[in-house]
């Protein structure tokens, strides 16, 4: 049986990560930073991209931008006053090959990330992927003791600067939104608050919830590129079913692989059982920039 009856994606995903784990790989990692951004190789924060630019090739048909979301992250903090230490050669968190039992890649990529992260000596990475920070915040330390810095989700990071009067959304949104609690971010790591009180702080936006939200929200449907089936297809249809049953114009998420899956199931009208279903599914991050009047291309 080839791989492609087996993996979701012909496995492409899986395969891209286990070639990330060789030491002698070189990429180009930073072509999709806008012009006019700053970052720097030496400092006390870090953004820690995963695999977003490889997603936006991998899901061209779903007109999915996962580098979009890493741009807006990183105009974002720079609107901060913050320049951002990016990884020149950042490579995969290991997350998937983690799930799907291949631990000496999984081993191989987080010995290599924490030798790049440990040698420009930052005291916080932030990060846009809860898988990404689920690894790396709970699975590396298990496998390799104490981290020598403190891994955040942006929405924590973000709210840290709101609630100190730091930051503030000025631009007005007058939309109806809800939102997806992402399994690594919200029953993984227990964050279901700072998502929800970032965007309630941008003017205009109001937050409905669906039905089932925070620990009993309804999964995307798969997860780790595992598997992609009927069972995954019918997680996805009972949420979108939610989702129009909130009224609400956008669907917010914070989890690249939950927009990915539900702009899967969007695309193919989820097997005739979404007629009418007419909603656009975007990133928290891309959220948070336009409430920052943020020019992300």
């Amino acid at each position: 049986m080839g791989v492609e009856h087996i993996l979701p994606h012909s496995g492409i995903p899986l395969m891209i990560s286990r070639m990330m784990a060789s030491p002698r790989i070189r990429q180009n990692r930073l072509e999709w930073l806008p012009k006019e951004a700053q970052i720097s190789k030496r400092g006390d924060i870090m953004y820690f991209v995963g695999c977003l630019p490889y997603y936006d090739v991998l899901f061209e048909d779903l007109d999915f931008k996962g580098t979009k979301i890493a741009q807006s992250a990183v105009m974002l903090l720079n609107k901060m006053g913050i320049r951002p230490v990016l990884l020149e050669n950042e490579r995969c968190c290991g997350h998937d090959l983690l799930w799907n039992g291949d631990f000496d890649s999984f081993e191989g990529l987080a010995r290599l990330n924490l030798k790049d992260i440990e040698e420009t000596q930052v005291t916080r990475v932030v990060f846009t992927c809860p898988e990404c920070y689920s690894a790396i915040k709970k699975d590396y330390p298990e496998f390799f003791g104490n981290l020598g810095f403190e891994p955040l989700h942006i929405s924590e990071f973000l709210l840290e600067f709101i609630e100190k009067g730091k930051l503030r959304f000025d631009t007005k949104i007058p939309k109806k939104v809800t939102y997806q609690d992402p399994c690594s971010l919200g029953r993984y790591l227990e964050i279901y608050d700072a998502p929800r009180k970032l965007i309630t702080s941008v003017p205009g936006t109001e937050l409905v919830e669906m039905e089932r939200s925070r620990e009993n929200a309804e999964c995307c449907g798969v997860s780790a590129w595992i598997n992609c089936n009927q069972y995954s297809n019918e997680e996805q249809i009972k949420r979108l079913e939610e989702v129009k049953r909130t009224g609400a114009d956008q669907l917010i998420t914070a989890c690249p692989k939950c927009q990915i899956h539900l702009k899967c199931a969007t695309s193919r009208k989820a097997l005739n059982k979404l007629d009418g279903m007419n909603i656009e599914i975007r990133d928290l991050t891309e959220l948070m920039a336009q409430a920052m009047n943020l020019n992300v291309r």
